[in-house]
């Protein structure tokens, strides 16, 4: 059976560059998520192309390894940096936080109101970042209040995080989405694991990688029986490591 590292370096080889280390699937020991930034060269066709990863995925899957690669973008990042800077300077009376996520060229935006936004000031929102996003070579598709949105709690994330631990960010933020909740952007989940490990609730591993404290372990509690989630814990772990 495929390990991390043996994952990592054949993909390596085949010019694919890895960013962090890849994760095995806690509920299928022979699935990974691999994390892979993309560029983009002087005529801006993306790096490694979407051929080289499905070439990728095929030859592994042929030895019995299944591949979700997740795609990371430095200028995603700084679109999403300099969007929130945009918001905040103009409408910082009235906006807490912005966040960003896209699906090729059309930009999803959320915004963390101080208070409920009127319409007319969720259209200057709005206006003001379909200019930046244009400039950006992205359109504005929504702009959504996280206000009443079904935004994962604290408690949700650190229960998801102790039958997944250790596990990345994106990781974490894809599989609460699976479980119907609304994770704005990866930098949210970033912000949210932040802030719990700066109350001490978790811990950021030398590989990237969250995982519970003690303490929140202790304050979660837990249930006897097939319902445990140290139970689910135990298992998800021997999958992983089976």
């Amino acid at each position: 059976m495929f390990n991390e590292a043996e994952l990592e370096r054949r993909l390596i080889a085949a010019g694919i560059p890895v960013s962090g280390s890849a994760i095995r699937d806690s509920e299928d020991g022979s699935s990974f998520h691999v994390f892979v930034e993309i560029r983009r060269d002087s005529r801006g066709r993306q790096e490694p192309s979407n051929v080289q990863l499905e070439v990728a995925k095929e030859e592994l899957r042929a030895v019995g390894v299944q591949i979700d690669f997740v795609l990371t973008d430095a200028m995603m990042r700084d679109a999403e940096a300099g969007l929130r800077a945009t918001l905040l300077h103009s409408f910082g009376t009235v906006i807490r936080n912005s966040f960003l996520t896209r699906q090729g060229r059309e930009a999803f935006v959320w915004v963390v109101p101080k208070r409920q936004l009127t319409e007319d000031e969720l259209g200057e929102v709005s206006v003001k970042a379909r200019i930046l996003l244009r400039e950006l070579g992205l359109e504005l598709a929504h702009i959504t209040p996280t206000t009443g949105e079904n935004l994962p709690s604290k408690t949700r994330c650190l229960t998801m995080l102790r039958l997944l631990a250790p596990v990345s960010p994106g990781v974490l933020a894809a599989k609460l989405r699976v479980a119907g909740f609304v994770v704005p952007s990866d930098d949210w989940m970033m912000r949210r694991l932040d802030a719990l490990r700066k109350a001490g609730q978790v811990v950021r591993l030398k590989s990237g990688l969250y995982a519970v404290t003690l303490l929140t372990l202790r304050g979660l509690g837990t249930v006897k029986g097939r319902e445990s989630p140290d139970l689910s814990r135990l298992l998800a772990l021997a999958k992983r490591h089976g």
